[in-house]
């Protein structure tokens, strides 16, 4: 199941069994427990709606991003307030939506991968991702060059037959 099914069954669970706690007809201990998992719930449902709207994600809430290297699909650079990227993760289907702060450097950096790019590449580079609270941009790099040639393969030694009389 995907994060915001998970999410929904969880949102789903906390509610039915605050109900039925709040509803019942006798003075228990599991009235005010259910307050307080209802409470607990009201942050599930903001983020279950976040999770499934699809927008683009600060760099710093995408708890469930991998740290390494992660293709950048498409870049898209609004001058003085945000850069907006796709990255490919290899975790999920889907590409997954980011938005950075606007750095000029890192905007630089991202313009000179996606103008210098090969036709192979259709402007294409690679973001290299680390959790930390280092507020820097991530490093941004080429894709790897393919082999030119693949590898040949590996030829055993033909037999050799000494023939002495």
């Amino acid at each position: 199941m995907t994060t915001i099914a998970w999410l929904s069954v969880a949102v789903i669970a906390l509610f039915a069994a605050a109900w039925l706690a709040i509803w019942s007809r006798r003075d228990t201990l599991a009235r005010p427990v259910a307050v307080v998992l209802f409470m607990l719930g009201l942050p599930t449902i903001v983020a279950a709606g976040v999770e499934s709207l699809g927008w683009h994600k600060p760099l710093g809430f995408a708890w469930d991003l991998t740290p390494g290297d992660h293709r950048v699909l498409s870049a898209k650079l609004v001058q003085d307030e945000a850069i907006y990227l796709y990255l490919d993760d290899p975790a999920r289907l889907e590409p997954r939506p980011i938005i950075m702060p606007w750095n000029n450097e890192a905007a630089n950096r991202i313009q000179k991968l996606q103008d210098g790019a090969g036709p192979q590449a259709k402007g294409q580079f690679v973001m290299r991702y680390e959790k930390s609270l280092d507020m820097h941009a991530p490093q941004f790099h080429p894709l790897p060059q393919p082999q030119v040639l693949p590898p040949k393969p590996r030829q055993e030694r033909a037999p050799h037959y000494d023939q002495r009389v």
